[in-house]
């Protein structure tokens, strides 16, 4: 992408994710669901998405965790598909389709198409004016589908940046009616910050997003930039996910070259990139009280490499192998 379409990587943020990274966030999200409410990866009626599929590396994870007996109906080989992704680009929606169409073949032995898969901008998924760009009636009908089931788990690595880097350069991300409007009324709206452009970076978008789509039950794993964790102009995502969540997790990946410039973003950021990195695990229960969230956080050493930041995931193997702070 970086090669062939500059202008399309930048304003998409895409990064795409390290296998240790994919690893350990699936390894957690199968234990969540267990932990929190008895269910697994591949028990029925429980629903994964990822809303920013990129290349697949997800979905192919979580489908090597599901037994073999139960990957047909997970996969949704005779309708009705369990896993769920999203693609705004055609490249790398083909590029999903395929391996994930092949991950399945080299478990089953059979070809099936994945139909649990959608050409769809998932932050305009939900506005009127999105609907007559869905591509073809197919798709559109898999967008439908998607959005009637209920998401117990969604996870992903969503995009990056906040804003074009030149006023001059054309290259500006667009807005986004309903998930804005969410944005404006809950992390904006509890903010005390005067400027608040930055709660719409793409990630902050994510994140929003993600809290509304599980509904009042399940698991929000997002891999995103780290800034909503320390700076001020943030304080309104970090109340409202207090608010919405019974246990937070921010597994601070460090990393942050502007922060510290005798860092190397290709020696010591995991996704070799400028900005530092979190790996987030937010858990929902169904009647959840405003007071009683725990939040638990932990740094990883500031002048780790980057090779080393994946054995820290590697060791750990998932959430409960990290040495926590509450």
């Amino acid at each position: 992408f970086q090669g062939f379409a500059v202008d399309v990587a930048d304003t998409h943020g895409i990064v795409y994710t390290p296998q240790p990274i994919v690893d350990f966030m699936v390894n957690s999200v199968s234990g969540l669901l267990g932990e929190e409410f008895d269910v697994g990866l591949g028990d029925e009626d429980v629903h994964l998405l990822d809303p920013f599929v990129g290349t697949g590396n997800f979905v192919v994870r979580i489908m090597k965790e599901i037994s073999r007996r139960n990957l047909p109906k997970k996969y949704g080989a005779n309708g009705d598909p369990e896993l769920h992704a999203n693609e705004v680009m055609l490249l790398p929606y083909y590029v999903a389709s395929m391996n994930i169409e092949h991950e399945y073949y080299n478990r089953i032995g059979e070809y099936n198409p994945f139909e649990g898969i959608c050409l769809v901008d998932t932050f305009g998924s939900e506005d009127e004016r999105q609907r007559p760009q869905l591509f073809t009636e197919e798709n559109t009908e898999r967008v439908k589908r998607q959005q009637q089931e209920s998401i117990k788990v969604v996870l992903g690595n969503p995009p990056y940046n906040a804003q074009q880097q030149n006023a001059m350069d054309d290259n500006q991300n667009r807005e986004y009616d309903h998930v804005d409007d969410r944005i404006r009324e809950t992390y904006a709206e509890d903010s005390s910050a005067t400027l608040l452009s930055k709660l719409y970076d793409p990630y902050v978008r994510a994140i929003r997003w993600a809290t509304d789509r599980v509904g009042d039950e399940g698991v929000v794993a997002l891999v995103t930039n780290s800034s909503f964790v320390h700076k001020n102009s943030f304080d309104g995502v970090r109340k409202h996910l207090e608010e919405d969540f019974d246990e937070v997790y921010v597994l601070d990946c460090g990393g942050n070259v502007r922060k510290n410039p005798k860092l190397s973003g290709t020696t010591h950021n995991v996704f070799g990139i400028q900005v530092g990195v979190s790996i987030n695990f937010l858990v929902k229960r169904d009647g959840k009280s405003d007071s009683d969230c725990d939040i638990y956080y932990h740094r990883m050493g500031e002048w780790l490499r980057k090779e080393e930041r994946y054995d820290v995931l590697d060791t750990a193997g998932d959430w409960r192998g990290i040495d926590w702070k509450k």
